[in-house]
C-alpha cells in the first residue's frame, strides 16, 4: 500500500470519528462542516501539502454555550508526525486564543506532548475544554489573560458581548 492510500484511509477514519461528535449524547460536541474529501470522491487530491478540516465546537461553559464556534484544523504534510494547527474562523475572546483565531495549547506544540498516534476527536475535546476553562499558562494572548484572572465580571462581558455579535447556530 502507498504512503498516500495509507494516510488517506488514516485521515478517513478520523473523519468518519470526527462525524461522531454530532450526535446530542456526544462527550464532546463537534459539527463538521468541511473535508479534504469531497462528496463524490473517497479520496483527496494526491500530493496535497495539506488538509482542511473545517467544523463547529460546541463549548458548554455559561458564557460560550450560546453559540457554536467554527474552527479549523490544518493537517500539513508532516501530519501525523507533527501536530495540526488550529485557527478560530469564528472570533472569540478568549486567553488562549490571538485575534486571528491561532489556538494555543500544550498539546499542539511540536516541542511538548505531541504524539503520532494522538486522534483529532482528542484534539478537538482538548479545545472544547480549553474554551470552557482557559488555560492561564498557556496564555497566547496575556491582556486576556491577566483581565480572566484579575477581573472576570469585565472578561465575562467581553467575551459574551463578542458572542453575541459573531454567534453561530449550535446544529
Amino acid at each position: 500500500m502507498a504512503v498516500t492510500d495509507k494516510l488517506n484511509k488514516a485521515l478517513w477514519t478520523e473523519i468518519t470519528r470526527l462525524k461522531l461528535l454530532h450526535k446530542e449524547d456526544a462527550p464532546v460536541r463537534f459539527l463538521l462542516d468541511q473535508t479534504p474529501f469531497n462528496e463524490s470522491e473517497d479520496e483527496p487530491s494526491i500530493g496535497q501539502a495539506e488538509y482542511v478540516i473545517v467544523g463547529r465546537i460546541l463549548p458548554n461553559s455559561d458564557i460560550f454555550k450560546e453559540s457554536a464556534f467554527q474552527i479549523e484544523i490544518k493537517l500539513t504534510s508532516s501530519y501525523p508526525l507533527e501536530p495540526p494547527e488550529v485557527r478560530f474562523l469564528t472570533p472569540i475572546y478568549h486567553p488562549n486564543v490571538t485575534k486571528d483565531g491561532k489556538f494555543c495549547h500544550a498539546l499542539l506544540l511540536k516541542t511538548s506532548r505531541w504524539k503520532p498516534g494522538t486522534k483529532l476527536v482528542e484534539v478537538v475535546r482538548v479545545i472544547v475544554d480549553h474554551i470552557d476553562n482557559p488555560d492561564i499558562d498557556y496564555s497566547i494572548n496575556p491582556e486576556i489573560g491577566r483581565e480572566y484572572l484579575d477581573n472576570r465580571v469585565e472578561f465575562n462581558r467581553k467575551a459574551l458581548k463578542m458572542v453575541e455579535q459573531h454567534k453561530l447556530p449550535r446544529n
